[in-house]
This record gives structure tokens, sequence and C-alpha cells, in this order.
């Protein structure tokens, strides 16, 4: 009877917890800035969308960034302005989104097109038939782009060894949807060794996007600038949705950490500012995000990369990002 009212109590107190949390949380997790980088690559993308069909040309574009470089973002805000309305029935896809399946060959890549094209039976054919099957139904789906993200995975990690037979059937693919649909690959900054060393497929490709990270105080005043007001539009943000007070995100000091700690990318730097926020419910429920709760957050955001050499929080004075980090991102997640 006793143990009964201890566990009645204890799951009391989880579902407590989880109640006064669960709903902020998720409202900082589904935080979206709209910074100048982020309007810039859906800019360039709806560009690339509207001049890729009806000349006859082939039509490739790719997007690259390091891991956490805000790609995810672009691609997200991009696609919401075409997501179907769930109260009208039809079969036009304008855009298309997949991602390269692990391991992938010629025809898994395929399935998963096919799949995303609401193909009934994808797995059907090899590579080359499914090719023949996405054509079609590109056509009377009348989609204008596909994006295709994570084409890291065709190169290989440990060698850096490119998938050729699936960059090669990428480029086949860009062949026969000549004129009719454009084709953007995503990816990390790996992906771009796809394009140095296929040839052919960079010849296909118009536009490559890059995600730049912004500038240090010292490089450039007016790029800075604009970091430490995406900080602050943030920071104005985790007060509307999470009810936080004001952590004066952009302060000198503190944006210099931030920055140090994501090199400017505003991928990590959302991710960052977003468990730091978690972490301060966590904490005790924290009204403001402090530099301690940022060290915190920075160690576990990290946890299991080699790059980092020092916690730009823990430190007498902000670092330099040279000084946070020993090497790429993505060579330490390699």
């Amino acid at each position: 009877m006793v143990s009964e009212v201890i566990d009645t109590i204890e799951r009391k107190d989880y579902d407590e917890f989880a109640e006064r949390f669960a709903a902020r949380i998720n409202a900082v997790k589904a935080i979206r800035i709209q910074n100048d980088r982020t309007i810039k690559g859906i800019k360039e993308i709806r560009l690339f969308m509207q001049t890729a069909t009806g000349t006859g040309d082939n039509a490739g574009a790719s997007l690259t960034a390091p891991t956490r470089g805000g790609k995810t973002t672009i691609i997200q805000e991009f696609r919401s302005a075409f997501m179907p309305d769930p109260e009208v029935a039809t079969e036009k896809m304008p855009i298309v989104y997949v991602e390269t399946p692990s391991g992938t060959g010629t025809s898994s890549l395929g399935m998963a097109i096919l799949n995303a094209l609401g193909d009934m039976n994808p797995s059907r054919g090899d590579g080359a038939y499914k090719q023949t099957l996405i054509t079609k139904a590109i056509r009377r789906r009348e989609t204008k782009l596909l994006i295709i993200d994570e084409i890291q995975r065709l190169v290989a990690k440990d060698r850096g060894r490119v998938a050729h037979n699936v960059s090669d059937w990428i480029q086949n693919l860009l062949n026969q949807i000549s004129g009719t649909c454009g084709i953007l690959l995503v990816g990390t900054t790996r992906a771009r060794r796809i394009f140095r060393r296929n040839g052919h497929l960079v010849g296909r490709s118009d536009h490559h996007f890059e995600i730049k990270p912004y500038a240090a105080a010292d490089d450039d005043a007016a790029d800075w600038q604009l970091y430490r007001t995406y900080l602050a539009t943030f920071d104005e943000k985790l007060q509307q949705v999470a009810g936080f007070h004001r952590s004066d995100l952009h302060k000198l000091d503190l944006a210099k950490r931030i920055h140090a700690a994501s090199r400017g990318y505003p991928g990590a730097t959302a991710r960052l500012l977003q468990l730091t926020a978690i972490q301060a419910m966590l904490n005790g429920d924290q009204p403001t995000l402090s530099r301690e709760i940022f060290a915190e957050a920075f160690d576990s955001m990290w946890a299991f990369s080699d790059a980092k050499a020092v916690n730009p929080f823990r430190t007498a004075t902000p670092p330099r990002i040279e000084q946070v980090w020993t090497e790429e991102w993505e060579e330490s997640f390699d």
C-alpha cells in the first residue's frame, strides 16, 4: 500500500514536471528567425526554380554548409510556401523533397524519390527503370524542383570516395527532366567533393549556393552588427514564446562568446541558444540565459566532438574562433 502511494506521488511529480516545461521547450525548439542569410538563401533558390524550367537546358544547383550551418532552416522555410492544402485534392507537387538514404545506390535513391512522388510501388525495377518512372511522375505531377538532401552521404567518410555511379545517375536524371524540373542538391561541406571529382555533374550545375558565417567583430563591422541584431531578435522571441526575461544576448562580451562557440553560423547559433534556453528551464527555471548556463549547453552540444579546444563561456575574456576550435566540425564528426 505504501509503495503504491509513493508511486502515485512520483508519477504526479513527473507529470507536473512534464506539463510545466513541455510546451515551453517545444516553443523554443520551433523558433525560426528570418535572418539575412536565410532570406538570401530562399531568394536564390526561388530564382533558381523559376529559371530552371522552360529553356530546355539542364538545371542543377547545390546548397552546402557545415553541419549546423543553417541549411535546414532555409530548406524548411522555402518548402513551407509550397505545402499542399489538405482541403484541396490535387496531383500537383511543385516541390518534391527527399533525403539521400544511408549507403545509397541508384536503386535506393530512385526508390526514395519515387516514394516522395507518391508512387504506389517504388521498389520495382533497377536504378535505370526507376529513373524512367521518376521522369514520368515529375511531368505528371508538374514538379518544378526536386530537392535531394543529405547528398554528402554519397561521399565515404573514411576515404572521401565519391559514389560516382550515383552522381552519374543524378546527372542522367538531370538530362531526362531538362526544361521540366530543376534539381537542388543539399549537403554538408563534404558534399563539395562530389562536384570537384565529377566534372560532368559540375558542368551541369549552374548555381552553387553556400551559407557564409557571420564575421567577427574585428573583421567586418557591418556583418558583425547583423549578427548582433540576429541575437537580439532571438532574445525577443524567447521572451515572446517561452516567457524568459531579456538576456541581452547582443551585448558585446556575450555576443563574442556565442559567435566563437558557433563559428558565426546562424544554424549553430540557433541550436546553441535553444539548448541554453532548455538548460535554463531545467536548472531551476532560470529567467535569463546566463554565461554559466551557456557553458553547460556548449559542453552538451559538443560532447562527442574532438574539435573544440576550450569552452568559450569559461574563459576570462571572449576567445577568437581559432582558439575554440582545433579542426573543422565535419572532420571531427567523421
